[in-house]
């Protein structure tokens, strides 16, 4: 065996190495550049939280216009749904109607809630979970700062 042989094979190693790195390297960039994408990707659709979402907590059901409070919806939880503080989640808790008013959030084209219905449904969804360690559910409203949805109650 002379050393042109081996210098060859040294040198096809080296490439066919950094070969297979280049193709590591390109499948693991790809991988992350989707995974942003995907996680940029605002839900539920804007054309629901304008219609739908943006009313009434999860599982809780649309009354419609609140007859006492002009620019309010009226929101029950017909369910049952656990909350911790009946006092806060609900209009009057002792009534027993487990009825809540929420004002009627104003969304630009881009999906953006005027500043006071964003601070009520974090107050509703910070302090109307089933116990303290738990956040209440509304779907688009999260309380985590990085949420891809519409109101991000770290922010606020």
């Amino acid at each position: 065996m002379n050393y042109s042989t081996v210098i060859l094979g040294v040198v096809l190693a080296f490439f066919g190495i950094l070969f297979l790195l280049l193709i590591v390297y390109i499948v693991k960039s790809n991988r992350a550049r989707s995974g942003l994408k995907g996680n940029s990707v605002r839900m539920p659709p804007l054309n629901y939280m304008r219609e739908v979402g943006s009313k009434c907590p999860d599982y809780w059901v649309y009354k419609g216009a609140d007859p006492a409070k002009a620019g309010y919806s009226l929101c029950e939880n017909v369910f049952n749904i656990p909350t911790q503080n009946n006092n806060t989640c609900y209009n009057d808790a002792a009534s027993g109607t487990r009825l809540k008013s929420f004002k009627d959030a104003k969304m630009d084209s881009e999906g953006k809630m005027d500043k006071e219905a964003e601070k009520e449904r974090c107050e509703f969804v910070n302090k109307c979970g089933p116990t303290s360690e738990m956040k209440a559910s509304w779907l688009g409203v999260s309380s985590e700062q990085m949420s891809p949805g519409y109101v991000n109650c770290g922010l606020v």
